[in-house]
């Protein structure tokens, strides 16, 4: 049975509140937030979970429903593995490795501020909350960006992705594929397929959230070289005098409310670009191995199983790729906080660059003593820390991508990795969430040491059924084995759901001390980058 279509174009936003702001509806120009809706609107953002930034409405049943019929995880830990089972006789891939995506060349981005900006947006609701009653239009300005908030914006983007294979321009170009981040695109029709970004209005008037950006896909590996985003940061406009300062702790004047909106527009914007290369939300949670954010956001229960590990990540929300649904990002985040990317966030767009990509053998290696034996291969990671524990700290990486899939209801596949005593890894089965894989399905990963005892596992990360063990950490060096299978949807009515293709992209990290040499250039970088980001006059 084939699966539904489902665009993923459309599920990856960065949302900033399901809050219910009710303004009340007028057509005037300027319209502000009471103090009240912009409380209640900052404590949504820090403390809350939405399922309409996730992946989760794709899934035929719900992770309620999931743990009612909680499949596979008895069948899995009864194996009955012995240690006879565990002979050297490891499958090894015959597969040569391949390159990711850096034989393209660096990919373009074009800084379109003029295609989707009019001067003005509207909102069309009707009049009444339950849907009856006129049709109302309500019409904002829109920020016009002039030639020095253009350039500041483009040196943003260029200090954030500084060290990586990137080039940035504000002039269309005229030949090649190259991603466009569309600023002002706020509108049905603007800019990328994705749909507008910007304030969103239920009837009777309320702003239920805001909606700073939206990415045509998540791209891992960085495949499509012409993905796009919508930007839009005109909701400074809309906020009361007091409080814009309370938030911003800018006066307000009208030079503090355009900078906001530049400032958040190039945020923004730098988080996009992020997704269409493949970044997720929690690449944001940081320093690596620590586990998850200090902030309390995601909660335990969004994970399944329930997460039960650290939550040492102080940095968090220093790091380009986190949100408030994500990371506990307040607004004020937004342009407050010049933020960078984080140690995961660096890992992977080296990947996209220069990572190795194997294939599943074609050998059998359905059960543990038959495993796929799979080496990690060296990366070299610029270190991207502005500030915090690894700031000056050289990243030593080994990654690898293993290319697979599963075509039988129950079927298993078996890898097998070698660590060191107090190594982290890091392992994603990137399925769902890949907008270069129309074959998805809902996976599960174990983890096992090397005598086979079940170490831990992750039926669905916080945001989609996708499988992720972050901060696994060896407390031994030698063998240990990751299981890929699908969940068991039999009698469900939803049997496509058990099988598809995956990546299983695994990175290694090691963090050693710094030397002397490095927090020289640590410094160094620091200056160059607080004179890339000098302000707009």
């Amino acid at each position: 049975m084939k699966k539904p279509t489902i665009s993923l174009k459309y599920l990856y936003k960065s949302i900033i509140g399901g809050a219910l702001l009710g303004i009340v509806p007028s057509l005037a120009m300027a319209t502000t937030l009471t103090p009240e809706n912009e409380q209640y609107l900052l404590s949504y953002v820090q403390h809350q979970h939405s399922t309409t930034c996730s992946h989760w409405k794709s899934l035929p049943i719900s992770k309620q429903e999931k743990l009612l019929l909680g499949r596979n995880v008895p069948e899995v830990t009864a194996a009955g593995v012995t240690t006879q089972d565990l002979s050297p006789s490891i499958a090894t891939s015959t597969q040569p490795a391949s390159t990711g995506a850096s034989s393209q060349g660096p990919q373009v981005v074009y800084l379109d501020f003029d295609s989707a900006t009019t001067g003005t947006y509207s909102r069309t609701y009707k009049e009444n909350p339950d849907g009856t009653g006129a049709d109302i239009t309500r019409v904002f300005d829109e920020h016009i960006y002039s030639a020095e908030e253009r350039a500041y914006i483009q040196q943003r983007f260029q200090a954030d992705y500084g060290q990586f294979n990137f080039q940035f321009t504000t002039e269309q170009p005229t030949e090649g594929e190259y991603s466009t981040i569309f600023f002002n695109a706020n509108m049905p029709g603007e800019g990328a397929d994705a749909g507008p970004a910007g304030i969103i209005v239920d009837d009777g008037g309320a702003i239920t959230s805001i909606l700073f950006g939206i990415a045509d896909s998540i791209d891992f590996r960085n495949l499509a070289r012409g993905d796009n985003a919508n930007v839009d940061g005109n909701v400074w406009a809309l906020f009361s005098s007091g409080g814009f300062e309370a938030v911003t702790g800018m006066v307000d004047t009208p030079e503090n409310r355009a900078l906001a909106t530049v400032i958040q527009s190039a945020q923004t914007g730098a988080h996009e670009l992020g997704h269409i290369q493949g970044l997720r939300h929690y690449e944001a949670w940081g320093p690596i191995g620590e586990g998850l954010p200090t902030t309390g956001t995601p909660p335990d229960d969004a994970f399944l199983p329930e997460y039960t590990g650290p939550r040492n990540g102080t940095e968090t929300t220093l790091h380009l790729m986190g949100s408030g649904f994500s990371a506990g990002l307040s607004l004020a985040d937004s342009v407050v906080t010049d933020r960078f990317f984080s140690e995961r966030s660096a890992i992977k767009l080296a990947f996209n660059e220069n990572g190795q990509v194997v294939a599943e053998t074609d050998g059998d290696h359905s059960s543990i003593g038959s495993a796929q034996m799979v080496d990690l291969a060296k990366l070299d990671v610029p270190n991207t820390i502005v500030e915090g524990r690894n700031a000056n700290n050289r990243l030593n990486v080994n990654a690898i991508s293993i290319e697979g899939s599963l075509s039988q209801i129950g079927e298993w596949d078996w890898y097998a990795f070698h660590g060191e005593e107090g190594d982290i890894f890091n392992l994603e089965v990137i399925s769902l969430v890949n907008s270069n894989n129309d074959d998805f399905f809902d996976s599960i990963l174990y983890i096992f040491d090397e005598l086979g005892n079940l170490l831990t596992y992750s039926d669905d990360e916080f945001e989609s059924p996708d499988s992720f063990v972050f901060d696994f950490k060896m407390d031994y060096t030698g063998i240990f084995y990751a299981l890929v299978t699908g969940f068991d949807y039999t009698g469900t009515g939803f049997d496509q759901w058990s099988i598809g293709n995956y990546q299983l992209f695994v990175t290694q990290t090691r963090i050693p001390a710094p030397s002397a040499f490095l927090l020289m250039l640590g410094a160094i970088a620091f200056m160059l980058r607080r004179r890339h980001n000098g302000g707009v006059a």
